[in-house]
């Protein structure tokens, strides 16, 4: 089982603590603090990966259809990761829309917004949530309905998908781009070309990263991590990193810092 904060979890690791945690639920033996919100589903679970100064990052799974839970959140801005199969999300007015894996999702502080398990046995949603937040403000429907805007530009549109930023930038060279720049966290993209290293935004806070596409070498406070597709990867106060692309193809992954130190 992995533990919080861990320095290199790969995607592997992350499914099988998915399914235990669902196995030992159907036996009655995980408080239910540690499950997702969701009821009636035959399989549901939920890994808390992250928890830091600003974040909370948890993997939940749920099957296809499983109801979701609407809530609101005030203060903050939630933002999620498809992470496997379909997710569906409802965000304040706007039609509801499909996320897959390496898509994010911000739901704005006061915004009504509901994930949902949309198609497949494991719906998995990365949520980036603020440490001690609460599904207790349910909010109202919508009157009414506004399509997303295809216009709008990086960072915070409501809908950032993987395909979108991979045609917008290309995979022919490195590039960085911020998709998500709030109060308690600036996202970066990047896509590093074999033998390159990346420029990394992280200061002396907790940084976390999240592969998305290829293989990358990261080298924190004397740690060698290769890691993969749907690795996450951690590094604590003043742990600064070494990041390239050790190929074959270019490799694409987030970085999550502390928008004040980058």
């Amino acid at each position: 089982m992995t533990e919080v904060n861990q320095r290199h979890v790969s995607y592997d690791e992350i499914v099988s603590d998915l399914r235990t945690n669902a196995t030992l639920a159907a036996a009655g033996e995980v408080p239910k603090e540690e499950l997702s919100r969701h009821v009636g589903a035959e399989f549901k679970s939920s890994r808390i990966l992250i928890q830091d100064s600003r974040n909370r990052a948890t993997v939940i799974t749920s099957p296809g259809g499983s109801p979701g839970d609407p809530h609101i959140h005030p203060d903050f801005n939630e933002w999620f990761m498809g992470f496997g199969d379909v997710m569906g999300f409802l965000v304040g007015e706007y039609t509801p829309f499909r996320a897959t894996f390496g898509d994010i999702v911000v739901a704005p502080c006061g915004y009504r917004h509901t994930p949902l398990a949309w198609y497949g046995q494991m719906c998995m949603r990365l949520v980036c949530t603020k440490p001690g937040s609460n599904h207790d403000i349910k909010g109202i429907e919508p009157s009414r309905t506004v399509r997303l805007d295809p216009d709008w530009e990086p960072p915070n549109r409501i809908l950032t998908p993987l395909p979108y930023m991979i045609e917008r930038q290309g995979l022919d060279n490195d590039w960085q781009e911020s998709v998500l720049h709030d109060q308690r966290n600036r996202v970066e993209m990047f896509n590093v070309m074999p033998g390159s290293s990346a420029e990394s935004v992280n200061g002396d806070t907790e940084s976390w990263w999240v592969v998305l596409k290829g293989n990358v070498r990261f080298e924190i406070a004397g740690d060698v991590v290769d890691a993969s597709k749907g690795s996450v990867v951690y590094s604590g106060d003043g742990e600064w990193s070494a990041i390239s692309a050790t190929g074959p193809g270019s490799a694409v992954f987030v970085e999550v810092a502390d928008p004040e130190s980058c």
